[in-house]
């Protein structure tokens, strides 16, 4: 009997909270996705943008009607640590910086302005093939995070508009 008056108080503290799930099942689904299909997304320059703007696009299922348009620019840099005998770098850190803006076509108002950083490293060896594919490997996963970041941004502002 305690248990189910526990249970209960928990339950009713839980409901209390104001939690409300991104993705809930009472129709606010259906125009949280027609709103992400409403979003032009903008060329991004370099193989790493058109990467980026790809799973944008998939992600989004982006549609011909454009409310609102996204931007986004691709910071790429590159920092070697860690130092062996022969004084070479043992490895690299490669960090993606995405600065975007999203802009109400209607009104031309910026009502988005973030900067997201995603953040990964890879071993130095001794083969510069090695070293090419881990690096283009590691931008790809950074690449693919921030498209899932982007996308949780924008779900985040059009569930807060609704």
């Amino acid at each position: 009997m305690r248990r189910v008056l526990i249970l209960c108080f928990l339950a009713c503290l839980i409901s209390a909270c104001g939690f409300r799930p991104l993705y809930e099942a009472g129709g606010s689904t259906d125009l949280l996705v027609s709103r992400l299909a409403s979003v032009d997304v903008g060329p991004v320059p370099d193989r790493l943008g058109q990467v980026l703007t790809n799973q944008l696009v998939d992600r989004m299922k982006v549609s011909g009607e454009n409310a609102y348009r996204l931007d986004v620019t691709l910071d790429q840099s590159t920092r070697g640590f860690g130092v062996r005998p022969d004084a070479s770098v043992a490895q690299e850190e490669l960090t993606l910086v995405a600065n975007l803006a999203l802009v109400d076509n209607q009104s031309g108002e910026t009502v988005i302005v973030d900067r997201l950083r995603a953040r990964g490293s890879y071993d130095v060896v001794l083969s510069d093939f090695a070293n090419v594919q881990q690096r283009e490997d590691t931008a790809r996963r950074l690449v693919l995070d921030l498209a899932e970041r982007i996308e949780r941004r924008l779900v985040l502002y059009f569930s807060e508009q609704s």
